[in-house]
């Protein structure tokens, strides 16, 4: 093959033979190090075909970072010690948040504390910016101030009119139990960490297995003005998992007073319906909130019709005024041969949870099953 070098000089043979040898070594190399990276992408490309993908949307304070909790919860063994530890200081600043709303909601209302000494409290509060020491343990005159507040027959009252100035869902809760929270050493529990508000920004990738299946999911923070960048990202998802607080029906966005937070949601929805990135994926709704949902119907004279002329059951009628607001939604989506299902939820439930997605796996399966041709 090399017979050509034999009239070269013998010093000069060495050198082209060398060199020959030298070249066809490293081209080896790189063959069984290209070889071994289109293995692993192969290997990669095989694995990722299992993998079910789930985009998690919905307005802000719909549920869908607690939705994602619940699932690591119910399949990812839950949270460490560690990860609890790491929830005290939000669980802390939301109740502190909690008691600065209600404090001001009573000037709204027109309620006065009952007991004129929790005035130093209720100012203590209201001109706090944190409430943890150095030492990440709550402040002690913040803790006297909480349960001297907390006792008050007036802060109680407000409280059970909080959805009358927009008192958060976890409030009530976290003041429930107060005595355990400010506590000394105070550790969160899972349900705690289920009930704590933490604004999400960007996009949070969680991952886990059901069975035999591998599901991952992608909570997208509620950035209003980004999301024509970002749905373009997701045009690989099997299914969209919309939330939708029903409760919200009679409260206002928190950037804009005049919309309401479930008409804000509609066009969301709306505008995942008509968009092309979604056309061959499946829908899901999670009417989430429906324990608020039916206090609020039953007990605060907020009626849907107030909200929505177009509903024309009876006040009182839990269930028809949730299937009225899922029609609203449904009727978003104009596509005859993709239907919408839909699922009521309590979010903070995790047996109401997992019931939820099991049924929203198996729903999966047979729609992956009836789209693999036969022969």
């Amino acid at each position: 093959m090399f017979c050509c070098l034999n009239v070269l000089p013998v010093p000069l043979q060495i050198c082209m033979g060398l060199c020959l040898q030298d070249v066809t070594e490293e081209d080896k190399r790189a063959k069984t190090h290209s070889s071994r990276i289109e293995r692993d992408l192969c290997d990669d490309a095989r694995s990722e075909l299992n993998v079910v993908k789930l985009l998690i949307l919905g307005a802000a304070e719909s549920g869908k970072s607690t939705l994602i909790k619940q699932m690591k919860i119910i399949h990812s063994h839950g949270f460490s010690k560690h990860e609890l530890i790491s929830f005290k200081p939000a669980v802390l600043d939301n109740l502190l948040t909690s008691m600065k709303f209600v404090l001001r909601g009573m000037g709204t209302l027109r309620i006065n504390l009952a007991n004129k000494k929790n005035k130093t409290h209720a100012r203590s509060i209201l001109s706090s910016d944190q409430c943890l020491g150095e030492d990440q343990e709550l402040l002690p005159f913040v803790a006297h101030a909480f349960w001297a507040l907390w006792s008050d027959q007036g802060v109680r009252a407000a409280t059970a009119r909080g959805y009358e100035f927009d008192l958060n869902d976890s409030a009530l809760y976290f003041f429930e139990n107060m005595s355990r929270i400010i506590a000394p050493n105070y550790v969160p529990t899972a349900t705690d960490v289920l009930r704590v508000r933490v604004r999400t920004c960007g996009i949070i990738e969680t991952q886990f297995q059901v069975d035999e299946m591998v599901f991952r999911m992608y909570d997208v923070g509620a950035q209003r003005s980004e999301k024509r960048k970002w749905l373009s990202c997701f045009d690989c998802v099997q299914a969209v998992v919309f939330v939708v607080a029903l409760s919200s029906y009679d409260m206002p966005t928190m950037d804009d007073l005049s919309t309401k937070r479930l008409q804000e949601s509609l066009e969301l929805f709306t505008s995942i319906c008509t968009n092309t990135v979604f056309t061959n994926t499946s829908l899901i709704l999670f009417m989430n909130k429906t324990d608020l949902f039916w206090e609020k119907i039953q007990y605060s004279g907020r009626h849907l019709r107030f909200y929505h002329p177009s509903y024309k059951g009876a006040d009182g009628d839990v269930d028809a005024a949730a299937r009225h607001i899922t029609a609203m939604f449904v009727a978003c989506n104009s596509s005859p041969d993709r239907p919408v299902y839909h699922h009521f939820t309590t979010a903070t439930d995790t047996t109401n949870i997992q019931v939820v997605f099991q049924v929203v796996v198996d729903q999966i399966v047979r729609e992956n099953l009836a789209s693999v041709p036969l022969l």
